[in-house]
């Protein structure tokens, strides 16, 4: 009897969320949230600035990658 493997699939981020507060460089690009208001996320890439939000310093949060399969 044969038996085939499936190859492991491999993760482009780590399983933990990514954060990054405001003024510091965005450590990869994407859709970045405020912690604790999903609805208002943004796009930022890699290397920009972290902005405030509604005028005040926040920690951002990178979206999950949605399941491309």
């Amino acid at each position: 009897m044969i038996q085939t493997f499936k190859a492991p699939t491999l993760r482009c981020r780590p399983l933990r969320a990514m954060t990054a507060g405001t003024g510091t460089h965005c450590p990869a690009s994407g859709r970045w949230s405020p912690i604790g208001k999903v609805q208002d996320g943004q796009v930022f890439f890699e290397g920009s600035l972290m902005p405030s939000f509604d005028g005040a310093p926040v920690v951002w949060v990178l979206a999950p990658e949605a399941d491309k399969h």
